[in-house]
């Protein structure tokens, strides 16, 4: 696993695959969730890369979720104190303006959870850039459990609503770990995350158990970062505040977008989603599902079977196989 520094944005991690077929202006573009580290996607987008030899992949962090070089440093040396959810939207459109103008025009986007919110508004602002209209074609846009409605009524919206009320959580969290630092050695801390935190995948392959062991590493950056641990409570905090019902800007998205620009755009919900409640999912089926479109298409996740489980929101810790072959087959839409 190769994650690289991005030393033009503060506090920016980047994972690059080159087209495995020589130059090429396919680009698919991954934005993650919140926590906004790229280690945990990286299994899958390895994945996605083997069946779409054409495609250079870029998955970029967010701004304040370094975890590569020396992360922990560069947390304490930045003195900005905290990435909004407005910086996040401007980072990443200056980040895919810079690829699309150097000839990376064709644009293929992933994106997860609140990766979506992000997505939708980084896509407008592209199509609105007269120099990067001119030239950019924005082929697929796939929102894997969006959390682009609502997100303060989700069963886990619900929770920690309540606890960023009654309790002053970032700096209780941020002293916690403070503690954690103090008591237990780096390799007690993995051990713990090893054998209680990240859970084992279905699937016992190679590539399943690189994705539970990028998983584990993952998590023990966040751990080794006071920076990761008071920038994700304060973004999730300002989500549960900012992500409402926007019929305006989704009007455009699902349906002006497509309709203009050719666009296909894949959603993808789990089956239950502790991030999205049943209600906020149905209401977007029903305002955004048409059976007759070629271009915008909706997935609900299967339930759990004996043979598969059910897709989890978090399916990138134990379920990067399981969920590349999804993705996959929802590529060829617009592949």
């Amino acid at each position: 696993m190769s994650v690289t520094t991005n030393k033009d944005y503060p506090l920016t991690s980047e994972y690059f695959l080159a087209s495995k077929n020589g130059p090429s202006p396919k680009l698919l573009a991954f934005i993650p969730g919140n926590p906004g580290l790229i280690d945990y996607y990286v299994t899958y987008l390895e994945l996605l890369a083997e069946s779409n030899p054409d495609f250079n992949i870029l998955a970029v962090s967010h701004a304040g979720y370094q975890t590569s070089d020396d992360f922990v440093a560069a947390g304490k040396s930045e003195k900005q104190p905290y990435f909004n959810l407005e910086y996040q939207i401007n980072h990443k459109y200056e980040i895919l303006r810079k690829q699309v103008l150097r000839g990376h025009t064709e644009l293929y986007i992933l994106c997860h959870s609140m990766g979506a919110y992000v997505t939708q508004r980084v896509v407008k602002m592209l199509l609105n850039d007269e120099e990067v209209s001119k030239v950019v074609k924005i082929k697929f846009i796939g929102l894997i459990c969006p959390t682009i409605v609502d997100i303060a009524k989700s069963r886990s919206g619900v929770a920690f609503s309540r606890l960023f009320n009654y309790l002053p959580l970032v700096t209780v969290a941020v002293w916690f770990i403070s503690l954690l630092h103090f008591i237990l050695p780096d390799s007690t801390a993995e051990l713990i995350i090893r054998k209680f935190v990240i859970s084992h995948p279905v699937l016992r392959d190679s590539k399943s158990m690189e994705s539970r062991h990028n998983s584990i590493e993952a998590t023990l950056k966040i751990y080794k970062s006071k920076r990761i641990v008071r920038q994700a409570l304060n973004l999730a905090e300002e989500e549960l505040l900012v992500i409402h019902r926007d019929d305006t800007l989704n009007d455009w998205f699902f349906r002006d977008l497509p309709e203009t620009h050719g666009t296909v755009i894949w959603s993808f919900f789990a089956y239950k989603d502790h991030w999205v409640h049943d209600n906020t999912r149905d209401y977007i089926l029903t305002r955004y599902h048409g059976p007759k479109s070629t271009l915008v298409h909706f997935e609900v996740g299967n339930t759990n079977n004996e043979n598969c489980p059910a897709i989890t929101h978090s399916f990138c810790i134990d379920q990067s196989v399981e969920f590349a072959e999804i993705t996959c087959k929802a590529l060829s839409f617009a592949v």
